[in-house]
Formats: C-alpha cells, sequence, structure tokens
C-alpha cells in the first residue's frame, strides 16, 4: 500500500502535520534567537557595530508593552480593578521585555545569516534538532496548560 494512500486514510494525519510544523517554526526561530544572541555577544565586545540602535529598541519595547498590557487588563475584570491593573502593567512588562529581546535577538540572528557569520552546517543541524525538540515540549505544556 502506497504511503500516501495510508496518510489519507488516517484521520489524524492533519494533527501531526500541525504539529510537526508548528514545533519546525518554533525550533528555526529559537534558533534565530539564539544566533542573534551569538550575534550581539559580538556587538557588546565591540567587534561589530549595533545595527538595531537604542530608540529603535525603546519602541519596540513601548509596542509590546502596550499589547501585552492591555491583553492582561481585557481578561481580568473583576471588583479589584487598582490590584489587577497593577498586575496587568508587571505582567505586560514582562513579557515585553521578552518579547523585546526575542524580536532583537532574531534581527540579529538574520543578520548574521545574511553576513555568514553562521557556524558549520552539522553545528546548525543538531541546534536546530534540539530546539525541535525543546519546542516539542513547550507545546505539550502549553496544550495541558488551563490559563
Amino acid at each position: 500500500m502506497d504511503v500516501i494512500t495510508q496518510l489519507k486514510g488516517m484521520t489524524e494525519y492533519k494533527r501531526y502535520v500541525k504539529t510537526l510544523i508548528l514545533s519546525t517554526a518554533l525550533a528555526v526561530l529559537m534558533l534565530y534567537i539564539a544566533l542573534g544572541l551569538m550575534f550581539f555577544a559580538s556587538v557588546f565586545a565591540e567587534v561589530r557595530p549595533n545595527p538595531v540602535p537604542g530608540p529603535y529598541i525603546l519602541l519596540i519595547f513601548a509596542i509590546f508593552f502596550i499589547i501585552f498590557t492591555v491583553f492582561y487588563e481585557s481578561r481580568g475584570k473583576s471588583a479589584t480593578k487598582r490590584k489587577d491593573s497593577l498586575k496587568s502593567l508587571i505582567r505586560g512588562a514582562f513579557l515585553a521585555i521578552c518579547a523585546t529581546i526575542a524580536f532583537v535577538a532574531t534581527i540579529g540572528g538574520v543578520i548574521l545569516t545574511i553576513e555568514g557569520g553562521t557556524p558549520e552546517i552539522n553545528m546548525i543541524i543538531s541546534a536546530l534538532a534540539v530546539c525541535m525538540i525543546v519546542s516539542m515540549v513547550f507545546l505539550s505544556m502549553v496544550k495541558h496548560l488551563n490559563y
């Protein structure tokens, strides 16, 4: 029997494909973040100039801060509005910091890839495999999280 006909007979093959694609996409993102951290390590060591100036990083942070704060404020509607507002600001600031670091590191990873400063292919494939495993663990944890 052909592999394609076996896949067509399966009812849950879309779930496997969707999980594989999502896990691979998250792994590539994590790989670019890691490459970006390598890139910014050389920026901080003053080997190369910073490609993302400080005001742009602050603007990216402000945008993420507003998005995440509004997201958390829209989720918590209770009688203790002042306490929930402070929690929303703290959570929004934390997620904005994380998202800004990830976004700027991804930009650095893309720049490093374009410049050709990436490690050898065997190291990249190994890192991608580890990132795929980690992203699958994250996806399975998020799936069972009742937030």
